[in-house]
């Protein structure tokens, strides 16, 4: 069974991320306040973080177009056999929102993916501030500094800049196919 979207797409921080520059580095937040939705109605939630997309994003939000795709990380909620992402937008501007497709579907279109947290996890993050939606503006932030350094970065986040690093959390992950 698809999970339930429609509720929680009228959420504060869900309708920030609507519009490619919203959504711009907010996968990893939106994430994790999805999962935390969906548990709290009884639903299983957990997340995977991908990496290395396999296609470039010419028409993405903030420094995207400006980078190396198999350098892309990117979260995404998981629930049963779905895969719901919030925040696609920030690479494909006309797409669905929010994207609901097969886990499969999804981790076949990048290098790596592994299970970040999984139902039984009762961690999504290491750190809370990890869970806060990027300050306005980061985007236009970010693709001036990929501009400038031909998408080497750094790219300053104050969410994760001094923070636990950003690791997958399921220490169960070896038990849990994706």
């Amino acid at each position: 069974m698809r999970p339930a979207v429609s509720a929680f797409a009228l959420t504060g921080e869900a309708l920030a991320c609507t519009t490619p520059e919203g959504a711009y580095a907010n996968c990893l937040a939106l994430s994790v306040r999805y999962a935390l939705w969906l548990r709290e109605r009884g639903e299983p939630a957990g997340m995977v973080a991908l990496r290395g997309s396999r296609v470039a994003f010419p028409s993405a939000a903030g420094r995207w177009p400006l980078c190396e795709p198999g350098g892309y990380s990117h979260w995404v909620t998981v629930s049963g056999d779905w895969a719901v992402d919030w925040t696609w937008r920030q690479f494909e501007p006309s797409a669905a929102w929010p994207v609901v497709l097969p886990v499969d579907t999804v981790v076949a279109a990048w290098d790596e993916h592994v299970a970040w947290a999984c139902d039984a996890c009762p961690e999504l993050v290491a750190d809370p501030l990890h869970q806060d939606l990027a300050p306005a503006g980061m985007h236009a932030a970010h693709r001036a500094i990929a501009r400038a350094t031909r998408g080497a970065g750094p790219f300053p986040d104050p969410r994760h800049d001094g923070t636990a690093p950003l690791t997958p959390l399921c220490a169960c992950a070896a038990a849990q196919p994706v």
